[in-house]
């Protein structure tokens, strides 16, 4: 069946659904963690950043100081001689190669510079006005704008205020300064020679006797004599430098707009404000994206935000890739558990069929068998327990059958519901009794097979009476009959069904009467007797022989009234306790109040008239 297909179908997806569910969480969360991990790098960039600065700063700090410390440096720049602060700068700038080294005057005039192919104009607050606190005399950190030469741009500075903190012991401008200390962990770093003269060397009388130079001016102490400055230019070189090292590509902009990005950074234009890294997507292409604002670059009215960005597509791609394919070879196994799905539930559907087209025959009474199909499981076990209930039914309603022919409908249906224990139940019945008046006169005349016949013809119309209204024909006494209308399952209108059965036994006798008329046969007359009251309903006899029927003072009470019809010269007799349940719809003469035998109070009995509803009519 079609609906069998769908539910196995169904069934297979079902199952197959939780696999494939977890394959995709699973890569899912495997995805998640790849790119957690990015996530926690770009995060990260922030810390990184902070710490490169530090240390960029502690390197230019001890730069700074072992110059600042130089008191021939000092008195250089204060004597704006340009040859000792040149060689001065040239040893910062063979030790800090990556970074532009100035030495100005105190008014920022520029007197030397290392590494500065691209360095500023000058130190003028006019030029660049963040250099105006230097010449002031404070010490200038962080990020500050700069007007280089080619362009104006951005630069990392350290820079410090030179201050003349001690006096040259020795005053001539041509012995060379001392070479600065070796800065630890700085590039080009090394360990200054040191020649000692040789012990037997004399110093000749011609340069003893010579005559020194000029001594030249010296600052007072504290005298701001000039400025020492290293910067680094904010440029995609510097970003890929500072790249690996934060491992994400970057983009530096200042108050919006930006300012330099790293080499080939396909993600230069993203930005993100928000607290955790944004996964973003350009085209085809996914970013991990975070900017953060480094406090040490932060300057008032200027707001620089460091863009930290990572290109996860391949990451991404290769988590779904996996995906795909583990999905697809859950495709390949469901097609192939669906083709064998389909086909069982084929045979399945062809079995079920057949066994269901042969229930809905055997639902309107005929009764087939089922097609058996081979199919060596539950299916052609099912056919065959199926085949062999419709035998059963078959020799059942036979049964039934035969078995309604000796009993009514109702107790035949009663005693195959598994009725059959012997012993009974007390309920509220009304006993009709049918006799036939003067039968032995009829009998002698006619033969005994005659006679059965004679019978049969009128119980024929009188059973037909009593069925009619849901009463139940206990048994047959000779030429009598007794009807229960109550058992085994009473009815709220029992006692007026009953005397409408009555009635109709009448009218049935008046037409078998004058078939016999025509047939020159003798005419019957009946006597009935009805009562209503409490019996004992149930099976009599012995486990191996049995019969359902009734017992009581109520079955001997109707059987009296019906004897003495003849007596009263009326056909139908109620008893009192029969009339009042049904005196609403009935028309009853009474009587007499009558001495019955084996009862010790008079009965008041009535003549059925008819029905209060046909004598409106």
């Amino acid at each position: 069946m079609r609906t069998v297909r769908t539910k196995l179908v169904a069934l297979v997806l079902a199952c197959v659904a939780p696999a494939v569910l977890g394959v995709v969480l699973r890569q899912r969360q495997a995805e998640k963690e790849l790119l957690g991990q990015v996530e926690r790098r770009v995060n990260g960039a922030n810390r990184r950043l902070a710490a490169e600065l530090d240390e960029y700063q502690a390197n230019a700090r001890l730069a700074l100081t072992l110059t600042q410390h130089s008191a021939r440096f000092q008195q250089a720049l204060f004597a704006r001689e340009t040859g000792p602060v040149e060689r001065m700068v040239k040893r910062l700038a063979a030790v800090y190669d990556q970074r532009i080294i100035l030495a100005a005057d105190a008014q920022g005039a520029i007197l030397a510079r290392g590494n500065a192919d691209q360095g500023p104009k000058s130190l003028d607050p006019d030029a660049s006005p963040a250099f105006g606190e230097l010449l002031g005399g404070k010490p200038l950190t962080g990020m500050v704008p700069v007007s280089f030469s080619d362009a104006p741009g951005y630069a990392l500075v350290s820079a410090e205020p030179v201050l003349v903190t001690e006096l040259p012991t020795n005053n001539n401008p041509t012995s060379p300064a001392p070479p600065p200390a070796p800065v630890p962990g700085a590039k080009g770093a090394r360990k200054p020679a040191v020649v000692a003269p040789p012990a037997s060397a004399s110093v000749p009388a011609s340069m003893a006797s010579a005559p020194t130079a000029p001594a030249r001016p010296t600052a007072p102490m504290g005298t701001r004599v000039g400025s020492i400055v290293l910067l680094t230019r904010i440029t995609e070189k510097y970003l890929g430098y500072l790249e690996p090292k934060l491992n994400s590509d970057l983009s530096i902009r200042v108050n919006g707009k930006l300012v330099a990005s790293s080499p080939d950074n396909p993600g230069a234009d993203l930005i993100s404000m928000a607290e955790a890294p944004a996964f973003k997507e350009v085209g085809p292409k996914l970013f991990a994206v975070k900017t953060f604002l480094p406090p040490k670059l932060q300057r008032p009215g200027m707001e620089v935000s460091v863009t930290a960005s990572r290109d996860v597509t391949e990451l991404r791609d290769t988590a779904r890739k996996a995906l795909y394919q583990q999905l697809g070879w859950l495709g390949a196994v469901l097609v192939v558990v669906l083709g064998f799905a389909l086909r069982f539930a084929s045979r399945v559907g062809n079995a079920v069929r057949g066994i269901s087209d042969a229930a809905e025959e055997v639902k309107v009474g005929k009764y087939v068998n089922a097609p058996t199909i081979r199919t060596g499981d539950e299916l052609e076990s099912l056919a065959e327990h199926f085949n062999a209930m419709v035998q059963g039914l078959k020799e059942r309603d036979r049964l039934k059958e035969t078995f309604g022919r000796y009993v009514t409908r109702q107790v035949a249906e009663h005693l195959m519901k598994g009725n059959l224990k012997l012993g009974g139940e007390l309920v509220p019945v009304t006993v009709l009794f049918s006799d036939i008046r003067s039968f032995t006169a009829i009998s002698e005349r006619m033969e005994p097979p005659a006679l059965l016949d004679f019978l049969n013809e009128y119980f024929s119309g009188m059973v037909e009476s009593v069925l009619s209204h849901q009463g139940v024909v206990d048994k047959f006494i000779g030429d009598a009959i007794m009807a229960v209308f109550g058992a085994p399952v009473p009815q709220p209108d029992d006692a007026l069904q009953a005397v409408k059965a009555a009635l109709e036994m009448q009218r049935r006798l008046a037409k078998i009467n004058e078939n016999f008329r025509e047939r020159g046969l003798p005419e019957i007359r009946t006597g009935i007797g009805l009562h209503s009251g409490q019996v004992v309903a149930g099976n009599m006899g012995h486990i191996e022989r049995m019969e359902y029927t009734v017992i009581g003072d109520a079955v001997n009470l109707a059987s009296r009234l019906e004897s003495m019809t003849k007596e009263l010269k009326c056909d139908v007799i109620l008893s009192e306790d029969l009339y009042k349940q049904v005196e609403a719809d009935v028309v009853a003469e009474p009587l007499q109040r009558i001495k019955v035998k084996g009862r010790e109070q008079d009965v008041m009995v009535y003549r059925l008239v008819g029905l209060k509803s046909e004598a409106g009519a």
